[in-house]
């Protein structure tokens, strides 16, 4: 736990004082327990004099297997304690390790989101041969200091309705994720190996998923009867609410890109909000660093950065 406690390697870190951060110290405690008991042989340590100085926890990814068509695997963890002094050999000792339990496990693309500062741990993977995708900002807006009523309510068009999404959505739903995300510049899609279709699969069976019980709400906008645009929602996990980590998530968002610039994503965003509201304290959600407009709506509903990861691939089959 002290190790996890030092490092700054790790979700949950801009949450702020002592009993979140303890909290969230024990959530990655908890997860990375999961992972050995799932993989026993791919959570791998660093010590030096009895004392852990590196950690990498590797996983399996069944769902991208599912859907990309590859089998794929992840580092669910990469760390390295910030004071000793040599970082670059104890990470490449990590990641060799975490390659050859991927290639036993047969896994045929290994992902790495790594945060945007660790230059230290970006090297080392560059190194072993991971490609950069992608960068996404971690948003969070804190419901505490600025509470839903007190929000302006973003304007809306008089023809765009804000209602939840039914079971009968859910093929347009899927039509609307293949084309609000044809031309996206996610990890998936830049990544040269995935074909362009396959990619966009991923945003189908993200809403197919969402709308089969991953998310907790899904909402829609609608026009003259017809689903324009969807945002996403999930209430904090089981074990964030056990640890007191009142966290709501906000997971996706797609607009037909005809309907841009009418404000569907505020008012999406703002709805999403509401229904989290008196509910959690925080709510977080992804953006990618180029998707300009997300930011802008974010900022003025008070949702401000704070942390951005890069996603590396490293494909293990010619």
């Amino acid at each position: 736990m002290a190790f996890i406690g030092q490092n700054r390697q790790k979700p949950y870190r801009y949450l702020r004082g002592d009993p979140l951060i303890d909290a969230a110290n024990a959530l990655v405690l908890e997860d990375i327990v999961d992972l050995n008991r799932k993989h026993p042989d791919g959570v791998f340590i660093a010590s030096q004099a009895g004392e852990i100085v590196g950690l990498v926890a590797c996983d399996d990814l069944p769902w991208d297997t599912r859907v990309l068509g590859n089998q794929w695997g992840a580092l669910r963890y990469f760390m390295v304690a910030p004071a000793i002094p040599d970082k670059a050999e104890v990470l490449r000792h990590l990641l060799e390790s975490a390659l050859n339990w991927a290639r036993s496990h047969n896994i045929e693309c290994l992902v790495c989101k790594i945060y945007a500062e660790d230059i230290p741990g970006v090297r080392a993977l560059e190194k072993q041969g991971f490609l950069y995708m992608d960068t996404l900002l971690d948003y969070v807006v804190s419901l505490k200091t600025n509470p839903v009523e007190k929000l302006a309510v973003p304007a809306l068009p008089a023809d765009v309705t804000i209602r939840l999404a039914t079971s009968e959505d859910t093929r347009k739903l899927i039509d609307v994720a293949r084309v609000a995300f044809r031309n996206h510049f996610s990890r998936y899609m830049v990544d040269e190996r995935i074909p362009k279709e396959r990619s966009q699969n991923v945003y189908a069976e993200w809403i197919r998923s969402s709308a089969a019980g991953y998310a907790d709400w899904i909402l829609v906008a609608e026009i003259g009867g017809n689903i324009t645009g969807y945002s996403v929602w999930k209430r904090p996990s089981q074990s964030e609410r056990e640890k007191g980590i009142n966290l709501g998530h906000y997971s996706i968002a797609g607009v037909l890109p005809d309907f841009s610039g009418r404000g569907l994503f505020s008012a999406l965003t703002y709805a999403g909000m509401k229904l989290l509201d008196r509910q959690v304290d925080y709510i977080e959600g992804p953006v990618h660093i180029k998707n300009h407009p997300v930011q802008r709506a974010y900022s003025k509903l008070f949702w401000q950065i704070c942390d951005a990861r890069h996603s590396f691939h490293k494909w293990l089959v010619e």
